[in-house]
């Protein structure tokens, strides 16, 4: 099997890496929101798990212990919580993400008895005091893994951790490189499912079948012609098939700013000085999250740099019906992106897609305005 092969096998929910990991007498720790540390669970000897809906057709039993309001990505969730398919996790691990997290975490406790549930409170804000405030947070998280897998993470320890997942950073942008070339060799569904597997399986493991899988890629022929390159935008966009439905009306996604995309291990957290600080440094300023509340300028400018460094011919924002957080950001982004002359489609789903042809039609539609087509 070629490494990429058996990567998108372990993005799959569950996958074989997690069984002979758990088959091994070790635990596994969910994770809900990028702003969770993961060095500081690995440096406990725990394997962190980003906790998604990948897959997910129903979502009943969720929907009936979430609101109305909330979005279909934390009912469905939930509903793999219900379902059992999520009975291999120790422990879960969240922050005040958005509301529908939040709300995501209190139905899991309600529901959940398993011994390690924590929430962290992360600032809104990236300032001197904000980074010594989540510090604090990121010491107690420390010692409650401490106390939980009764391991120490000592200094060592946690700087072996932050050198692995630097490792990973830098193999993800060079994942990046290659869909920004000009004949790119990989799909933006391909790849998403390369990173999904980032998220759900021991990063030394992932670390060496990624490795190869560049190397592997120098020799590959350049993809079939495509129409347009795309960036997507948006909400948490953890299935592969939103993106396959893009690409297959002649589409190529060269990049995104996501979630479960280019927001996750991008910068290199530094490891000289304190490593507590550099990592609620790293973690408060990693690419512009639109959760801060005082970072629009930097966001926008992080956007403008992915459209010219990956020659992006449009923007596709795809928000999740009731995202709190979509719910003005992408306003304020289409003006400014008008302003500066950049296309965008705009697209409504929810995490169990039922709309699939009429986001194929928008999206046919927008790539042959791209082309200079029906306008």
């Amino acid at each position: 099997m070629k490494s990429d092969e058996k990567l998108i096998f372990e993005s799959n929910l569950p996958n074989s890496a997690v069984q002979i990991w758990k088959k091994q007498g070790k635990k596994v720790i969910g994770t809900i929101c990028c702003h969770v540390p993961e060095e500081i669970i690995h440096a406990a000897g725990l394997l962190p798990y980003r906790i998604r809906a990948t897959g997910c057709t129903e979502n009943s039993q969720g929907e009936s212990w979430m609101t109305s309001f909330s979005c279909s990505f934390a009912s469905s969730c939930l509903e793999f919580l219900l379902n059992g398919t999520y009975d291999f996790l120790d422990g879960v691990i969240t922050s005040n993400g958005c509301m529908h997290a939040q709300r995501l975490y209190d139905n899991w406790r309600l529901n959940d008895m398993r011994s390690y549930r924590q929430s962290l409170t992360v600032p809104r804000k990236v300032s001197d005091s904000a980074i010594s405030y989540y510090r604090e947070e990121l010491v107690q998280l420390k010692a409650a893994l401490e106390k939980f897998s009764c391991v120490a993470i000592t200094d060592e320890k946690l700087e072996n951790s932050v050198k692995i997942y630097n490792e990973t950073r830098r193999l993800i942008r060079k994942l990046y490189d290659l869909r920004r070339s000009e004949s790119p060799v990989i799909t933006g569904t391909q790849s998403q499912k390369l990173i999904l597997a980032a998220m759900s399986m021991p990063k030394e493991q992932y670390n060496e079948l990624l490795s190869n899988y560049l190397e592997e890629a120098k020799g590959r022929e350049p993809l079939a012609t495509y129409s347009a390159r795309l960036m997507l935008i948006g909400s948490a966009l953890d299935d592969p098939e939103f993106i396959k439905i893009i690409e297959d009306k002649g589409g190529l996604v060269v990049t995104d700013v996501q979630c479960f995309g280019s927001r996750y291990l991008w910068e290199p957290v530094e490891i000289d000085g304190d490593l507590m600080t550099s990592l609620a440094t790293s973690y408060l300023k990693r690419p512009t999250c639109h959760r801060m509340v005082d970072q629009h300028q930097a966001l926008f400018d992080f956007i403008i740099d992915m459209v010219k460094n990956h020659n992006v011919d449009g923007i596709i924002f795809e928000k999740m019906h009731n995202c709190d957080l979509w719910g003005g950001e992408n306003l304020f982004l289409e003006e400014r992106f008008k302003k500066a002359n950049i296309p965008v489609l705009s697209l409504q789903r929810d995490e169990i897609m039922t709309n699939t042809m009429q986001v194929g039609v928008r999206v046919e539609a927008f790539i042959e305005m791209l082309q200079g087509v029906g306008i």
